[in-house]
């Protein structure tokens, strides 16, 4: 059974591309079938991929458009696995236009979720705010991964966040629940980096992910190849936590689908 994550948080610069782009390259490393889907009016994902204006031939934003279906704008990329439904990067008269559109908040459900079952996992890639495309995201998702880098603003990110998906499950998703929360560009001999871990595991003990993501420059540098760090370095440091991460995710994916409580 096909499973629908959701990669947000309301913060900026917490790794959520990254983590999409990659959790995507490691299910395939682990055989599944992924489809990835940009709802960043940025971009960022698609970019990060390689796609830009003069190779997509259309993106999310055409079919909440009606002007396109699913199928019709799904891509591949270079892993046979892994497709991607990608995202211009949307004018200002676009993103007004995304923004009237995602009012329905059923909207991005009501197409996607026929069009996932050729799928093992779908991950969504967030923008770093709640309204709009976020919740769209988390009314079509069955759960949430809650990507934190460490410092001062991570804890009060979290509670949002929370409060959030709260909201969503009593009103439109009942089905909705967190995944994880991960730390990212997580740095092991820092002292806001162990205050923070600290703090989250003493808030959140049932939320968090026995995989946290290093910080690595090779990340970085894969960007500027428009490869993941996974294809770019796949003995980097960070390729091999989220080859871990996506383990632990179909480990406890496949424990729920026999009943068996996280």
């Amino acid at each position: 059974m096909s499973k629908i994550i959701a990669i947000a948080n309301p913060k900026g610069g917490v790794g959520k591309t990254t983590t999409a782009v990659n959790l995507a390259f490691a299910f395939a490393l682990h055989k599944k079938r992924t489809l990835l889907i940009d709802v960043d009016p940025a971009g960022s994902c698609s970019s990060n991929l390689g796609f830009n204006k003069d190779n997509i031939k259309g993106d999310i934003f055409s079919v909440l458009n009606f002007h396109k279906s699913i199928q019709g704008v799904i891509h591949q990329t270079e892993n046979e696995l892994v497709d991607i439904i990608p995202l211009n990067n949307l004018t200002y008269q676009d993103e007004l236009r995304l923004s009237r559109l995602t009012k329905n908040e059923m909207l991005f459900s009501n197409n996607l979720r026929p069009e996932m079952f050729a799928y093992d996992f779908v991950i969504i890639d967030c923008p770093p705010y709640l309204i709009g495309t976020t919740t769209n995201a988390l009314i079509a998702a069955d759960s949430v991964i809650i990507p934190i880098k460490a410092g001062r603003f991570a804890l009060t990110a979290i509670k949002k966040m929370m409060l959030h998906i709260e909201t969503i499950r009593r009103t439109s998703n009942y089905r909705l629940t967190v995944e994880g929360i991960l730390l990212t560009m997580h740095e092991y001999n820092t002292k806001v980096s162990f205050k923070t871990k600290k703090e989250l595991f003493k808030q959140y003990p049932n939320f968090m992910f026995r995989t946290s993501i290093p910080k690595n420059s090779v990340v970085a540098e894969a960007s500027f190849y428009h490869k993941p760090v996974m294809l770019y370095d796949p003995k980097a440091k960070a390729s091999i936590a989220y080859k871990e991460l996506a383990a632990e995710i179909i480990f406890m994916h496949s424990l729920s689908l026999h009943g068996v409580a996280k």
